[in-house]
């Protein structure tokens, strides 16, 4: 009976444990599903990282990005030293700790496992006194010690190679870093290139010496000549050396002095291969960019670039010297280069710029808090126009970015009539594209418009002239500086009018505009510095009737 009696308790403690066990099974699988819902509601990023810590880390501002990086405090131009390494991508970056303004440049540098998210980290390399700007470079692995600085074996040197400058003398520096970018020492016998030869440390400051630009060294491995080779400006030209150890350099050929624009200072050139696009010999074809002070489409600075071979000691441009192809039509693009050491499963092309202009970066409303941000992340695309027969950069952002971004609206295969989109938010992803355009249509779209429509950016599709207009004249604050320029537009190729479709994405963010059209072949970058919370979208259509193949309106996290 004893025994009876503890079989029917033990059997009755198993069913009551199996009870528990299904009922916390389903209050998981009810807290799951409640979790997913909210997740859907509140539109949460796919991503398991959340945007809300970029917003977070820093002082909060009506027109702090959320999706471009932007120092926490005070100045930044040109990125540096792009590099994948040990699972991260290093930005480094013209920085002033101190003040929003231009000066005494020290490497700022923050790190990201996906190109969206960063981490600021302590300043990299800082000058030896105030005078001294430590200016823009490059940073590039040194996987076979041929600089000997190598001290873990499991972790390989990167290497910095950077322009020294000190009241307009200009030369090339070296430093190391041995632990991931996180420390840097400064090569004991700098320079490695020295803007003339035998001139002496106390000469080089000399009134007597003539000074020229001399500056922003990019270094890349050339396989073929198993050499590392460097190219920099010399102001209306390029110039390329060449190294075994990455310290020795010998200049070996110079390139553009009567190729391209002109207008202004060569800067921040960049030499990329395209080893998919080739010759009829089957010569890798190369592309040369170069950044250019003054005069670019829409007035100041701006990005041109080459199309050319190169075999590890010279350039040669197989276009006209007299073409002009410009990077991006808007003016706030400028200093952009691309990353070293992209893993081989990759094989992107991705490239960084500075989203500013140096005819106004200097009065940005954004300070006292900070001042410049970079462009989102672009893969690079060297494709052949069917409609030009020229080569040409594509340019897209990258995939990244769509991991910190869900679905809101969604309209398919259905006439276009003129439309207003409210929405709560001010930082998403427009795509929209378009079918039987025709040079009789006219397409306006206004973002960032506020309820009474007094402000607001249009972006217009002009068919008569076939061409894309930005307008930022009632985007906000303007008045800030006399060479902020307003309205700008550039001309598209046949395709539009020949196949009748336009497509456009814009990515907004609380203080820009980046806009792509026909899936990249032209872009448009613009800041915007809007007064009010406009979170409307307007479009209007003038003409004959058009038709939405689709539009996408994707909402980044928060």
């Amino acid at each position: 009976m004893v025994g009876n009696s503890n079989y029917m308790v033990n059997n009755l403690s198993q069913a009551t444990i199996v009870k528990i066990v299904l009922l916390c099974m389903t209050v998981f699988i009810l807290r799951v599903a409640t979790v997913h819902y909210k997740t859907r509601d509140t539109i949460k990023p796919s991503s398991s990282n959340d945007l809300k810590t970029l917003t977070n880390r820093v002082p909060s501002h009506q027109h702090r990005p959320l999706v471009h990086f932007s120092p926490s405090k005070n100045w930044i131009n040109d990125p540096n030293g792009l590099v994948f390494y040990d699972g991260e991508w290093h930005l480094f970056y013209q920085h002033n700790p101190h003040t929003p303004t231009s000066v005494n440049m020290h490497w700022g540098h923050s790190v990201s496992e996906d190109l969206i998210a960063w981490t600021e980290l302590p300043i990299a390399i800082e000058p030896e006194d105030d005078i001294v700007g430590i200016w823009s470079g490059s940073v590039v692995i040194d996987w076979k010690n041929t600089t000997g600085f190598q001290k873990n074996m499991s972790t390989h040197p990167m290497i910095a190679i950077y322009t020294w400058q000190k009241q307009r003398w200009q030369e090339q520096h070296m430093a190391y870093s041995l632990d991931r970018g996180r420390t840097w020492t400064k090569y004991s016998s700098n320079p490695i290139i020295p803007m003339y030869n035998n001139v002496s440390t106390a000469d080089r400051l000399s009134d007597q010496i003539v000074r020229r630009p001399f500056r922003d060294p990019k270094v890349f491995y050339h396989i073929r000549t198993s050499s590392w080779i460097l190219v920099l400006t010399g102001g209306d030209h390029v110039q390329f050396y060449r190294s075994s150890d990455l310290i020795h350099w010998s200049l070996v050929s110079q390139f553009g002095l009567t190729d391209g624009s002109h207008g202004g200072t060569w800067e921040c050139p960049d030499l990329i291969e395209f080893p998919q696009r080739t010759l009829k010999n089957r010569t890798s074809l190369w592309v040369l960019l170069v950044s250019v002070q003054r005069n670019a489409p829409a007035g100041g600075s701006g990005m041109q670039y080459f199309i050319g071979t190169f075999d590890g000691n010279e350039f040669h441009n197989i276009q006209p010297p007299e073409t002009i192809n410009w990077l991006d039509y808007g003016p706030d693009f400028y200093a952009g280069i691309t990353f070293h050491n992209i893993p081989g499963y990759d094989r992107r092309q991705i490239l960084i710029s500075w989203m500013s202009n140096w005819q106004y970066a200097n009065n940005l409303p954004t300070a006292p808090l900070w001042r410049g941000q970079m462009t989102i992340p672009r893969q690079l695309q060297l494709d052949l126009n069917s409609y030009t027969n020229k080569y040409h950069l594509r340019q897209t952002p990258v995939q990244e970015l769509t991991r910190y971004s869900k679905r809101l609206i969604t309209y398919h295969h259905e006439k276009l009539s003129n439309m207003v989109l409210n929405m709560s938010r001010d930082v998403y992803m427009f795509n929209i594209e378009l079918h039987k355009i025709t040079k009789a249509t006219t397409i306006h779209l206004k973002f960032r418009e506020n309820s009474n429509k007094s402000e607001y950016t249009q972006v217009s599709y002009i068919g008569e002239k076939n061409q894309i207009e930005l307008d930022r004249t009632r985007s906000g604050l303007t008045d800030f500086h006399s060479s902020y320029p307003v309205q700008f537009n550039m001309n598209l190729d046949r395709e539009t009018l020949i196949t009748g479709r336009l497509q456009l994405q814009l990515i907004i963010d609380r203080c820009s505009i980046e806009l792509f059209v026909n899936e990249g072949k032209y872009t448009m970058t613009s800041l915007i510095f809007p007064k009010d919370s406009g979170y409307q979208i307007e479009i209007t259509v003038d003409g004959h009737e058009i038709f939405i193949n689709y539009l996408e309106l994707m909402l980044f996290s928060l």
